[in-house]
């Protein structure tokens, strides 16, 4: 252990100088002028400066100590409590006085009064809904509008003001798990790139249609907390050439239990 970190628990605190004829100014000044330890003197710079501090620490805490000590061993007439008090306080006077030599003075904090708390803004200043609120606040509760409005929003294309198909997957997040928005995210999609290479402006889908899926696809039976749903999607497009096509999505629609919100867990397929 380096010499410095002992200096910083010194094992005497007091000082050994308890003079009652010692002035309050004479306590500021003994304190004031008491010296460092050799061993810190040595260090660098930065390390000095670090180890003055704790050792300064240190020594406040042990002065406390002492007068606790002092206090419990002397015998409490009524001038001993004034006196111990008299002491403690000479000790944190002389604390606040300690040379700053090795710190800069922390800048002083701008006074605050109080202020009440902003009323809430009016409602016709309210900032319009971001789509993400708005879909949120008109959420469908039933499993078949959930799915409804999730392909409704996910076949919403403008590749004329949006940079990627990942538009697309925002808007249908409000009706789908974290887990599929962020899968449907990191994969390319089809329907996007067609968009693209057809110079498409936008792509709206015109009629979605939610049924049962037949029974070629040996999908699971439905269940209380998990249901599977065909959409049938008519998108037209408006472009260089105006065209309209149709896209099937099979989507699986769960919840965690009976009573909370469905949501659209899983895409298995597209087709035309």
């Amino acid at each position: 252990m380096p010499d410095h970190a002992r200096d910083q628990n010194p094992s005497t605190p007091e000082p050994t100088d308890t003079s009652p004829a010692r002035t309050a100014e004479q306590w500021r000044e003994l304190l004031r002028n008491q010296e460092l330890p050799e061993s810190l003197a040595e260090l660098p710079l930065l390390r000095r400066r670090r180890a003055r501090k704790a050792w300064k620490s240190a020594r406040r805490d042990a002065r406390a100590e002492w007068v606790k000590r002092e206090r419990r061993n002397v015998p409490t007439p009524v001038t001993v409590p004034i006196i111990a008090l008299l002491l403690a306080g000479l000790v944190a006077a002389g604390s606040w006085l300690w040379p700053e030599e090795d710190h800069d003075p922390a800048p002083a904090k701008p006074h605050s009064t109080p202020t009440a708390a902003p009323a809430p803004p009016a409602a016709d200043t309210d900032p319009a809904p971001t789509p993400t609120s708005s879909a949120t606040s008109k959420r469908p509760v039933s499993p078949d509008g959930i799915a409804k409005s999730f392909v409704t929003a996910y076949s919403t294309r403008s590749p004329e003001r949006e940079d990627s198909h990942v538009a697309a997957v925002d808007r249908a997040a409000p009706y789908a798990s974290r887990a599929l928005v962020s899968n449907l995210g990191r994969h390319e999609d089809r329907d996007w790139n067609k968009l693209i290479a057809t110079q498409a402006l936008t792509a709206t889908p015109s009629k979605v249609t939610i049924s049962a899926p037949s029974a070629t696809q040996q999908l699971p039976p439905d269940t209380s907390v998990r249901i599977y749903r065909q959409a049938t999607v008519r998108l037209d497009v408006k472009g260089t050439d105006d065209y309209s096509y149709t896209r099937h999505l099979t989507v699986e629609v769960s919840r965690a239990d009976v009573g909370q919100q469905w949501q659209v867990t899983r895409v298995l397929g597209i087709q035309e």
